[in-house]
C-alpha cells in the first residue's frame, strides 16, 4: 500500500497533461470542418446546369426570361441564347461574375406529352465549382419535359464536364439524329436511392420543378447521384467520392443550404486493396444556416457525429 501511494503522483503527473492534450483536442474538433471540397464541387456544378437547363426550356415555350438573357434562335428548335451573370442576376451557390452561352436543340416532332432536347453550356470567365481545374462548360446534356407536368428531367456525366485546357467542341450541336436519340436515352436511367451505390457512378440526376412560375430562382431542382466531378485527394491521402440522395434546393427559400435530403462522403485509399479511410453520412434541414447534421461518421471523420457542419456552398 505504500508503494501504491509513492506513485499515484506520478501517474498523477502523466495522467493531467494528457487529459488537458485531449481537452484541447476536443476544442479544436468543436471548429474544424471535415473536408467536403468533392461535395461542394458536385452541388455547384449541378446547380449551374440545373439552372442552365430550366433557362434553356423557359425561353424555348416562348416565356418571358429576365433582363440578363438574350435570345439567338435561328428558328423555333435551336439557337444560342447569352446570359450575362452579375451581383443582380447570381448563378446559385455560385459567387462567379460573367457570362454563359447556351446552344440547345428540341425535337422538331416530340412525341405526344413530351418536349426532348440537347443542350451544350459554355461558362466564360467563370470557374464554376472547381478549385484546382479550369470548368470550362458541358459538352451535351439530354432534356426532357413533361408537358402535362412540366416537370423537367436532365443528367450529366463526368464524361460531359470539360475541364483543364480547351473548348473547341462546345456549342458543336448539329447532331444526327442518331446522336439526338443516343443523348436522349440517357433519361431513361433511373436515379440511385442507395448513397454507396451513387459514389461510384459519376452521373447526377436533377429534376427540376418551375412552379408555374418564369423566376428561375423559385425552382425547386431535386439532385440524386454523385462520384467525382474532379479527382480530390484528402489531407490523409484518399481520395474523396460524394452522392445525394433526393438533395432538394430552392434559391430564393434559401441560398446557404439545401432543404431537404442527405448527403454522403466517402473517402478510399487505393493499393494492393483498397482501404475505406472513413464515411461521412450528412442530413440537410430547411433551417437556412449554411449547414448540415452528421447522422454518422466513421473513420477519421468519426468525431463529426451528431453535430452541424459549416457546408460554404454559397
Amino acid at each position: 500500500m505504500l508503494h501504491l501511494k509513492k506513485i499515484v503522483p506520478f501517474i498523477l503527473i502523466i495522467l493531467i497533461p494528457i487529459s488537458i492534450n485531449s481537452c484541447k483536442k476536443n476544442d479544436r474538433w468543436k471548429d474544424e470542418n471535415p473536408e467536403i471540397e468533392p461535395l461542394k464541387q458536385g452541388f455547384k456544378t449541378a446547380a449551374a446546369i440545373g439552372y442552365c437547363v430550366s433557362l434553356a426550356t423557359t425561353a424555348l415555350s416562348g416565356d418571358a426570361v429576365p433582363g440578363n438573357v438574350l435570345i439567338e434562335s435561328s428558328n423555333s428548335i435551336s439557337g444560342l441564347i447569352h446570359v450575362t451573370i452579375d451581383e443582380n442576376n447570381p448563378l446559385p451557390f455560385n459567387d462567379q461574375i460573367g457570362d454563359i452561352v447556351i446552344a440547345y436543340i428540341w425535337e422538331n416532332d416530340p412525341p405526344g406529352g413530351r418536349r426532348n432536347g440537347v443542350i451544350s453550356i459554355v461558362f466564360a470567365d467563370m470557374n464554376v465549382a472547381v478549385s484546382l481545374f479550369k470548368f470550362y462548360g458541358i459538352y451535351t446534356v439530354p432534356v426532357m419535359q413533361d408537358l402535362e407536368t412540366g416537370k423537367i428531367s436532365t443528367l450529366f456525366a463526368k464524361q460531359d464536364i470539360v475541364l483543364g485546357e480547351g473548348s473547341d467542341t462546345l456549342l458543336n450541336l448539329s447532331m444526327s439524329n442518331p446522336q439526338f436519340s443516343s443523348e436522349l436515352l440517357r433519361l431513361d436511367a433511373e436515379p440511385p436511392t442507395d448513397p454507396f451505390v451513387a459514389v461510384s457512378q459519376n452521373v447526377w440526376f436533377i429534376s427540376i420543378d418551375q412552379q408555374n412560375t418564369t423566376d428561375l430562382y423559385d425552382d425547386s431542382f431535386v439532385i440524386n447521384g454523385g462520384g467525382q466531378i474532379a479527382e480530390a485527394t484528402s489531407s490523409s491521402g484518399g481520395i474523396q467520392y460524394h452522392a445525394f440522395i433526393e438533395t432538394e434546393f430552392v434559391y430564393d427559400h434559401c441560398t446557404l443550404n439545401p432543404i431537404r435530403g442527405s448527403a454522403f462522403i466517402q473517402n478510399l485509399k487505393a493499393g494492393t486493396s483498397t482501404i475505406d479511410l472513413g464515411n461521412i453520412y450528412l442530413r440537410f434541414h430547411d433551417r437556412c444556416d449554411g449547414k448540415a447534421y452528421v447522422e454518422f461518421a466513421a473513420g477519421e471523420y468519426f468525431n463529426y457525429t451528431g453535430r452541424d457542419i459549416n457546408l460554404q456552398f454559397n
